[in-house]
């Protein structure tokens, strides 16, 4: 993409007339993609940018929440490059077999996700990592992880919200989420299955139940 074509995250925010910090919530849920980047600046399609503009407003006068407004945008977008969004959405059908599967850490605990990561690595996995709510929604969408490990207690967005969003957004609503929990009470477990996970694991953990359930739950969405 010509070098002109391209924006950062101020002139979005000028274009829209919105506050960097809502063009970065934009990012996080979905609803403005990045583009490219160089280094750690996030670039975006000024001509994509431009084209959301009307609809961005249209959809906030509707009162729509944001992960409402990214489940809009993500459908037109599809509908746009001619196809169905089951044909389109989701991780697992488009991923490469040869390539190894990639999980999203998503955990406050540094510890807890270097225990994780290794674990895992060790076991063929490419891992990815996120610290709080915001950075899993983004990375999410960017890094297109093939199951995710949420913890549930998180800044900035809890993993419900986190749970929530992705799994009503057709992009990403098919990516396995195994929801990991400090809380032994089963109104959160049951909590956390309302919002769309599909399995949980209580702390402190075993890594081989975690494999465990990683693997099953994989072979049930292959199933599906």
């Amino acid at each position: 993409m010509p070098e002109e074509q391209l924006i950062d995250i101020k002139e979005v925010a000028e274009t829209l007339g919105k506050s960097v910090e809502s063009i970065r919530k934009y990012k996080n849920f979905g609803i403005i993609r990045v583009t490219d980047k160089r280094g750690n600046k996030d670039l975006f399609d000024r001509d994509e940018v431009l084209k959301i503009r009307e609809r961005l407003r249209e959809l906030r006068l509707k009162g729509l929440s944001l992960s409402q407004i990214a489940d809009q945008l993500a459908i037109a977008r599809q509908e746009s490059m001619g196809g169905g969004v089951a044909a389109t959405s989701g991780t697992a059908a488009q991923r490469d077999p040869d390539q190894p599967m990639r999980i999203l850490i998503v955990d406050d605990e540094e510890e807890v996700r270097a225990s994780m990561r290794e674990y895992l690595e060790s076991n063929g996995f490419a891992i990815v990592e996120a610290a709080d709510g915001e950075e899993a929604l983004a990375k999410a969408f960017t890094e297109k992880p093939d199951l995710l490990l949420l913890d549930l207690r998180l800044p900035k967005v809890d993993g419900y919200q986190v749970c929530q969003t992705l799994k009503g957004n057709p992009i990403t609503s098919v990516i396995p989420i195994i929801m990991v929990t400090a809380l032994n009470a089963t109104p959160q477990k049951v909590k956390g299955i309302e919002h769309g996970a599909d399995d949980y694991i209580e702390k402190p953990f075993d890594l081989e139940e975690l494999l465990a359930r990683i693997k099953m739950v994989m072979r049930r969405q292959q199933v599906a």
